[in-house]
């Protein structure tokens, strides 16, 4: 037996020294003073107001006299406590150090209470819940004690290990008892006296929330270029040549195409989206190198040797620019290629000056001419060529234009708008492309992600809805919109094949198009600063610095008012209306871990009535950890039938929402899929569902978003 354990006699007593007075303790009745781990002096921080000021406590404990705790107990609870003390005692930043020695020692001295007022008598009836979660720190030794009061496939189920050993049962509940006391005694008495300067996050230098890609200095290749350019071509042409590569998209259906072209082209490659994962396996079952996937989805903890950002100007989004921000500083590749708009040239160099990785500078011009006309269109609808499109910016204004075109002309239609399907899109898309559909009609959506044979681009206003006002467009998406004029360049196709074609580009009347006029020749705006957010295991960092029981949502808005006081330069905070509306949703449920409600509030999630109420029964299977499939949730499924083509009683919007929910439980399988099974059916609804919205839209005989 190593010395350290027997340092203090048996016949010692245990000491505890008041300020106003002093208590003799007599040893507690066990035959051994070794099986608790660390004999060592425990001190504690002196606390005001008279309280205990424990210079010296030893935990000890001696023989077992007439208690009825068998050695073997004490040997197994012995090494649960040192199996766990490490763990316990680990520190993610110096200010939490204390913290957890000091929740760590009240365990100690709550076991040894607890042992020495134990009475053998005493019944305690173990539930999974208590297991799970212990709501006071009084249920430590009745549940040590009852261990075996759960059966072997629930303690299984709680630790997720086949075979759980006795061992393993002891350490989860002292494991749990710990972070009780840790968070809901230790944390709030300590937390106010750490300054609320400590407790929010310096964003003066993110580059060092990644330090791995700090180990490597990566050579950032810009291409830069108006739409038509070519410059998306040049990257994926070297990232065809790669063994490990990932192209970043900014939607999940340019992702997608980007995978069917390699497909096409016998390359072999992966798909991951926030919806959709596709291995391409060999028949050894090894991934493939190639991944193509959208910007959110790019693994920060894999090496790649060349990694494509498309659309980099992104990073100045309001609400996703974060992704592309962490992307670039993050991503852990030999080469960094970035395809984007001119305007983010200046924002690279001050952010590769930061990070220490080499520059290297692409620019392109466009392969075709664009001109923009001097007339608006005559005759109105009847002044429409094949190959023209509308742009329009709302739903309800697309569909309209789509009708009336049609009565007007005795033409086909093709509509694009933001809340379709994606795949409907596609759909569309495809349709105008073959010419199946003489004229598209199109929200602001066709700026990325589609390739379409475009031959004219017709803006119905230059004014746009931005959910509280109308705003003029900015140059950038107009330039970006009317880029789209022109011979569409698949991609992978070569540069000489897109070349030689004319784009032109008008407006409905003469105040819109001189409004398209002048934002074509402003001169390149340059992006001053990227939008910048906190990858999760940072910030939960710096929200357990917090009082537990304060509300996330409470938090996140603090954080954010406070980094907002102070804002730096080079970077700025998202707008996060949206993931606290999500977390106001969820917040109260019992279950959810900050690491769930972390990941949930990252979901996907339109503000629309039967969506909502989907993900919160979505949520609550989470917090309950309950396995369902799609049927086991009440979503009005029935409605997905033939007979609603033809049902105008059945509105688009409905079909456009069951949509989202099956996208919703898609996202959410790939990030729980213990808990949401049988992707197989909700993919046939999917399908099912996308085939009523293309055959709906094709039937179309009036606005079913127009007041009637």
């Amino acid at each position: 037996m190593h010395s350290r354990w027997l340092r203090y006699p048996i016949s010692r007593l245990q000491i505890v020294r008041y300020k106003s007075s002093t208590r003799v303790c007599p040893l507690l009745p066990f035959r051994r003073e070794d099986w608790l781990v660390d004999a060592k002096s425990i001190k504690h921080p002196p606390q005001a107001g008279g309280q205990c000021d424990r210079r010296s406590v030893h935990l000890k404990l001696a023989e077992l006299a007439k208690n009825n705790i068998d050695a073997k107990f004490q040997s197994t609870l012995e090494r649960a406590i040192r199996g766990l003390q490490g763990q316990a005692l680990r520190s993610e930043t110096p200010a939490e150090q204390p913290m957890r020695k000091e929740a760590w020692a009240r365990l100690q001295d709550e076991l040894v209470q607890q042992l020495q007022s134990y009475r053998p008598q005493e019944s305690y009836r173990m539930t999974v819940a208590d297991v799970l979660q212990p709501k006071h720190i009084s249920t430590l030794l009745p549940q040590l004690l009852h261990v075996d009061g759960l059966t072997q496939q629930q303690w299984e189920g709680i630790l997720e290990v086949p075979e759980a050993q006795k061992v393993m049962k002891l350490r989860h509940i002292l494991d749990t008892h710990f972070k009780l006391l840790y968070h809901e005694e230790v944390l709030p008495k300590r937390v106010g006296s750490l300054s609320f300067s400590k407790r929010t996050l310096d964003i003066s230098n993110p580059a060092e929330w990644f330090p791995e890609a700090r180990k490597l200095r990566r050579t950032i290749v810009v291409h830069l270029g108006p739409t038509n350019s070519g410059k998306t071509y040049h990257a994926l042409e070297k990232l065809k040549k790669c063994d490990r590569g990932y192209y970043a998209g900014p939607l999940r259906l340019l992702a997608r195409e980007i995978y069917d072209r390699f497909q096409k082209d016998n390359i072999r490659c992966n798909l991951l989206t926030g919806e959709e994962v596709i291995n391409d396996l060999d028949t050894l079952g090894n991934r493939a190198g190639l991944t193509s996937g959208t910007v959110e989805m790019v693994p920060l903890n894999q090496y790649f040797d060349m990694v494509v950002l498309d659309e980099i100007q992104m990073l100045a989004d309001e609400q996703r620019g974060w992704a592309w921000t962490n992307a670039l500083l993050g991503v852990q590749a030999s080469e960094l290629h970035l395809c984007g708009e001119p305007s983010v040239l200046p924002f690279i160099q001050r952010l590769v000056a930061m990070t220490g990785d080499k520059l290297v500078i692409n620019e392109y011009q466009r392969l075709g001419k664009l001109e923009v006309e001097s007339k608006p269109l005559p005759e109105r609808f009847h002044g429409l060529k094949k190959g023209d499109c509308l742009v329009s910016f709302s739903k309800r204004k697309t569909l309209d234009l789509k009708l009336q075109i049609e009565r007007a002309k005795k033409c086909k239609v093709a509509v694009i708008y933001g809340s379709l399907p994606p795949e409907t899109r596609v759909h569309q898309a495809t349709m105008f492309n073959r010419g199946e559909a003489d004229i598209l009609v199109a929200s602001d959506a066709i700026g990325m992600g589609l390739n379409l044979s475009i031959k004219r681009v017709i803006f119905t206003s230059a004014m746009k809805w931005n959910g509280a006002e109308l705003i003029p467009l900015t140059d950038s998406q107009t330039k970006q919109i009317a880029g789209r004029a022109g011979r569409y360049k698949v991609a992978g196709e070569s540069d000489d094949a897109a070349g030689g074609s004319v784009g032109k580009v008008t407006a409905l009347d003469m105040e819109t198009l001189e409004m398209i006029q002048n934002s074509m020749k402003a001169p390149v705006k340059y992006i001053p600063s990227a939008v910048l957010w906190p990858p999760d295991r940072i910030l939960a960092q710096i929200l357990t610095k917090y009082p537990p029981g304060m509300k996330i949502t409470t938090l996140l808005e603090h954080f954010d008012r406070d980094i907002k006081s102070n804002p730096d330069s080079l970077f700025i905070l998202p707008n996060i209306e949206s993931r606290i509306e999500v977390m106001n949703l969820i917040e109260g449920m019992d279950g959810l871990s900050l690491e769930d409600m972390m990941t949930l509030s990252n979901a996907p999630l339109r503000d629309l009535p039967i969506p909502k109420k989907a993900f919160i029964n979505f949520c609550e299977t989470v917090a309950k950890k309950e396995t369902r499939s799609i049927f086991d949730f009440k979503i009005p499924l029935n409605f997905l039938n033939a007979k609603a083509v033809t049902d105008e009683d059945l509105k688009l919007d409905l079909y456009e929402e069951l949509h989202h929910v099956l996208t919703l439980y898609m996202w959410l399988q790939i990030r729980y899929p213990d808990y949401f099974v049988d992707l197989e059916s909700v993919k046939s609804l999917k399908h099912h569902c996308e085939y009523i919205i293309f055959e709906k839209l094709k039937f179309l005989k009036r606005n079913p978003y127009k007041k009637s």
